[in-house]
């Protein structure tokens, strides 16, 4: 597919060249398709980010009891569409983003991409709980690259790159990107120049960005092979513009329409593009089943939409039940749980392929 946004100025080509050998510098590094820079156009404040690392000596049943540990425990997935004025039921403006991090940060959250939630990679410090924040369509207030180019504080990942520099907070959240939409500054958050830069940007800090088909496309109406096109060609064409060994894995369903079969989902091949989905998220459900869970769908992610006062709710949920949220034990090799759980939480899978401890 040709697009305006493949043509930008030969500075932009230059960057994106130097980022993708950056971006595959990192993963060889560090291992997967995690780069782990963070971004130098913010602030040169101190970084005083909380950087969860494996412990070095196991985990045991007294240190999971003392954090309270239970990874059985459920999780929110947010969903964000726009970031602007004014207030909607669609549209959180920058101040009510701000105030969301804010209390998610002082009641013990701590982000997480999609895709680490899926595959329970869940680098969390102990006794936090995981949250994945997660965006749909791509929308320029998600994103936005001011004149100086420097991030506008106001978008997303400018108010989220704040939270990382005051330190307790991770650049951790996954973008569902479009391609071919009306209005088109809808298509990788506007600014056709810099498009190329801003998923090289997400992807290098460490955020995740996925598919949202390209052109918002109805899963359930849709013809098979329209959807496999779509499918294929939203994988490619986004690692096509991120830094080199990047692979898209998760998808935003639009409008919450899923095809008749999820195996459409899971894996398919279009011409000489083949794709597989390893999660999928849903338009609406609650909080989450931990992803070590027997109730753990991974084509089917529930998620809390914020709007109103939709967060402070979810997280007074939690408080008035506490047994039914996840509370990290700050090790990503272990499985900690106290003996007895809430039935409603589901029982452990068999197949976890990690130690478990009980407390």
């Amino acid at each position: 597919m040709m697009m305006a946004t493949q043509r930008i100025p030969r500075f932009l080509f230059t960057l994106f060249v130097v980022g993708a050998l950056l971006g595959l510098a990192g993963g060889v590094f560090f291992g997967g398709d995690r780069a782990q820079t963070a971004p130098a156009d913010t602030s040169a404040a101190e970084d005083t980010t909380v950087t969860p690392t494996e412990p070095a000596q196991p985990m045991t049943a007294q240190k999971a009891a003392e954090m309270g540990a239970n990874e059985l425990g459920r999780i929110l997935v947010l969903e964000y569409h726009k970031i602007g004025t004014p207030a909607s039921e669609w549209t959180r403006t920058p101040e009510q983003f701000r105030a969301d991090i804010d209390l998610l940060k002082a009641e013990g959250f701590y982000p997480i991409d999609l895709r680490d939630l899926a595959t329970g990679n869940i680098e969390v410090p102990g006794g936090k709980t995981p949250v994945v924040i997660t965006f749909d369509d791509s929308s320029p207030g998600q994103y936005r690259i001011l004149d100086d180019q420097t991030v506008d504080p106001d978008s997303a990942v400018g108010i989220m790159e704040a939270a990382v520099r005051a330190g307790g907070w991770a650049s951790r959240a996954t973008f569902f990107a479009l391609l071919d939409v009306q209005p088109d500054d809808h298509v990788l958050f506007g600014q056709p120049d810099y498009q190329t830069k801003k998923v090289n940007s997400l992807i290098e800090w460490g955020y995740e960005v996925g598919s949202h088909t390209v052109t918002h496309l109805n899963l359930k109406k849709a013809s098979t092979e329209e959807s496999t096109k779509q499918l294929a060609v939203s994988k490619k064409t986004i690692e096509q513009m991120a830094p080199a060994g990047y692979k898209v894995q998760t998808i935003s369903i639009p409008f919450g329409e899923y095809p008749a079969d999820d195996a459409l989902l899971r894996s398919g091949t279009w011409e000489d593009t083949s794709y597989v989905y390893i999660a999928a998220v849903e338009v609406t459900g609650g909080a989450a089943p931990s992803p070590f869970s027997t109730k753990f769908k991974p084509l089917h992610i529930p998620r809390v939409i914020v709007t109103g006062d939709a967060l402070a709710s979810a997280i007074k949920a939690f408080k008035d039940d506490p047994a039914l949220r996840y509370i990290s034990d700050g090790d990503p090799a272990a499985v900690s749980v106290p003996e007895a759980t809430a039935e409603a939480l589901g029982s452990l899978k068999s197949d976890l392929g990690r130690p478990v401890v009980t407390y």
